[in-house]
């Protein structure tokens, strides 16, 4: 675990609001802190893998409309091959073992319920060891998941 400090936890709460690009000497003066200070911890933050560099795609944007999440019953022997395979098809955007009355739950976004359907019923049935699923059509996302772009 990477001990943060209270300058840590406002430089990364200030480059979340920002969506991470925000230069560096304007996070400083909004931190009252030196550009150097500022970069210095971020390049430690990313380095020891508290922050990553990635880009955010808005998915309405580019037409992956249709949310969903999907609650998966699975035979425990076939948990990490269903992880795997789950986890390298591209309209899986979160997937989480969790406890409870799932074994897993994916989150995926797709253009429309037509290719919903199809992900459903070719995607998710061919998987071996997957027992049931319950799919959850999400009406509006009032939260999307925040990753930070630096």
């Amino acid at each position: 675990m990477v001990n943060l400090d209270d300058l840590d936890k406002r430089l990364i709460a200030e480059m979340q609001k920002n969506g991470g690009d925000c230069p560096h000497a304007q996070l400083a003066r909004s931190l009252g802190t030196s550009k150097s200070t500022v970069t210095r911890r971020i390049k430690r933050l990313v380095n020891e893998g508290v922050v990553r560099i990635v880009a955010v795609v808005d998915a309405d944007m580019i037409g992956l409309s249709t949310s969903a999440l999907i609650g998966l019953n699975v035979d425990p022997k076939y948990i990490d091959s269903i992880l795997e395979e789950l986890g390298a098809k591209p309209q899986v955007h979160l997937l989480a073992l969790v406890t409870g009355r799932y074994d897993i739950v994916a989150v995926i976004a797709v253009a429309s319920s037509k290719e919903l359907a199809h992900f459903v019923r070719e995607e998710i049935v061919s998987i071996e060891g997957i027992r049931a699923s319950e799919t959850l059509l999400a009406l509006e996302l009032k939260k999307k998941p925040q990753l930070l772009v630096v």
